[in-house]
């Protein structure tokens, strides 16, 4: 009898110990499921659109789907791109017309748009299942889609949803600068400001660095363009004082709080303005036989908390075949300057069309000494294709 119990015991411990199945039958209930043989390319150049494919081979693994149709949705724009009732299907989408389909303009579409591809399979029975991962109210009843996470992971190149984004190949610079024909002198050196700390003016350069204002010394790609700084006053930015009599501002080789600068040895730098500094650069003419062209430049907000009044504000003058505009292209004060601080970080317009001249005008705001403000790399481009 003790024997018998004895193998009884050990059956249940083997039973017991052995692994929980982690099938596909069990994930997905052999629903409707539709996966890609290998996970397609889903990142594509934005400047070629028009022949940018998105290709795969479709199969079946349940082996019970009728029909499959792919959805592309973005915000409340959707439309169905695909549809196959036969396994495998090999898949060719035109990305263009992808775009076309959801009414969104090629020549203004954002790098930080990201398109939802959204697979339905209708299986044998009948049964439709959405790619969707299920969506439970406070009722617990379901108000999205059929398939589960557990399921997208158990088939990471699942073709029931995935997203499509895309970037941008790096540019040819047209013209730009990075500070580095600015002479400077001792880091500690501050500049003097010529009227009272908090009154409105035009900065001048002193007679030694820091200098906050150059004149461009060419026209060329290679000369560096030039710049004006103002001052600006900003009511209750400081709880300390209004405005600033010497203050570290202007161009600097600074490696306080980084390694490097993103382009060359120097930068604009602020630091205690309590109120505002104005850059202007001067404007960029394009050349006539480029179509595509845009502007970026990058910055290093120093890592510390930054007030409400505290941050970037900046933006661009363009000239177009039809006319002038203004494009924002920086807004970030307070918590948003915190998310990004600590790091070099780049602003960029990507690829516009038909734009004929570029000035740039970045404010910086600050209110105490510990907030700092640094800015490298400003480049006006063209595609280098």
């Amino acid at each position: 009898m003790r024997k018998y119990f004895i193998l009884i015991t050990v059956i249940l411990i083997i039973m017991g110990c052995s692994p929980q199945k982690d099938s596909l039958l069990e994930i997905a209930d052999y629903g409707g499921f539709v996966s890609f043989e290998e996970m397609p390319e889903t990142s594509f150049n934005i400047l070629k659109l028009d022949t940018e494919i998105l290709e795969g081979t479709l199969y079946d693994p349940n082996e019970n789907a009728a029909n499959y149709r792919l959805k592309a949705k973005v915000g409340n724009n959707e439309a169905i791109v695909l549809e196959a009732n036969s396994f495998p299907q090999e898949i060719q989408l035109n990305v263009g017309e992808i775009l076309d389909a959801l009414g969104l303009d090629q020549e203004r579409l954002d790098l930080g748009t990201n398109i939802a591809l959204i697979g339905e399979v209708t299986t044998e029975d009948g049964t439709v299942y959405t790619g969707l991962a299920p969506d439970y109210n406070n009722d617990n009843v379901n108000e999205g889609g059929d398939t589960t996470d557990r399921a997208k992971d158990y088939f990471p190149a699942q073709a029931m949803e995935f997203y499509i984004n895309f970037f941008q190949p790096p540019g040819l610079k047209i013209r730009g600068t990075s500070f580095e024909e600015v002479p400077i002198s001792d880091n500690e050196q501050t500049y003097e400001k010529p009227g009272e700390p908090n009154e409105d003016e035009d900065l001048v350069n002193g007679v030694q660095p820091p200098f906050v204002n150059y004149d461009a010394q060419g026209d060329s790609g290679d000369d560096e363009i030039g710049f004006t700084s103002k001052f600006f006053s900003v009511p209750d930015i400081s709880s300390s004082s209004l405005g600033f009599s010497a203050e570290r501002i202007g161009v600097y080789s600074l490696m306080e709080d980084y390694g490097a600068y993103p382009e060359g040895n120097k930068g604009f730098h602020m630091e205690d303005v309590d109120g505002m500094i104005q850059i202007t650069f001067d404007t960029v003419e394009v050349p006539d036989d480029v179509n595509k062209s845009g502007i970026s430049f990058e910055v290093y907000f120093g890592n510390t908390s930054w007030e409400s009044k505290d941050g970037m504000y900046a933006y661009v003058n363009i000239t177009t075949d039809s006319g002038s505009e203004m494009i924002e292209m920086v807004n970030l004060f307070d918590d948003d300057v915190e998310a990004i601080a600590g790091q070099w970080y780049k602003f960029d317009t990507g690829f516009l069309t038909n734009v004929r001249s570029y000035q740039l005008v970045i404010e910086g705001y600050d209110g105490a000494t510990s907030e700092s403000i640094d800015i490298d790399n400003v480049v006006i481009y063209e595609p280098e294709e």
